[in-house]
């Protein structure tokens, strides 16, 4: 699978809201497949979770500039980089301990629309245990 550096926290942050309908039954069926061993390469541009994005307009994100800040802060925060595979546990259970758990979460995620929403999000109410 293919996931944006980013979406290392959106998936483990996500509670089942999201842009619209699609995006989030689409959302729900991702975070439903990881917990069962699922390999990842970090991916550059649209991924698997910004297939269903309303953002994503003929391959091409138009929030590029809000995402690849995202991406880039997240690559810096656990010293990855574009590319890289392995499973998604290892690469989440980074994410939870470099970033959702230290005040990282703020700095990377402060300015996204869902910020306050995954601010408030514990661990408990998730969907499911994706990392």
């Amino acid at each position: 699978m293919k996931l944006r550096p980013h979406h290392l926290l959106c998936i483990q942050k996500f509670t089942g809201h999201g842009y619209d309908e699609v995006f989030t039954k689409h959302m729900t069926a991702i975070v439903n497949k990881l917990p069962g061993g699922v390999e990842i390469t970090l991916h550059k541009g649209c991924d698997d979770v910004c297939v269903a994005c309303p953002h994503n307009q003929n391959g091409k994100c138009v929030s590029l500039e809000k995402v690849d800040k995202l991406d880039q802060g997240v690559l810096n925060a656990c010293n990855l980089s574009f590319g890289q595979t392995g499973m998604w546990k290892d690469f989440a259970d980074k994410a939870n301990e470099l970033i959702l758990t230290t005040k990282e979460f703020d700095s990377i995620c402060g300015e996204c629309q869902w910020y306050s929403l995954c601010k408030d999000t514990k661990e408990e109410t998730w969907i499911t245990q994706v990392h």
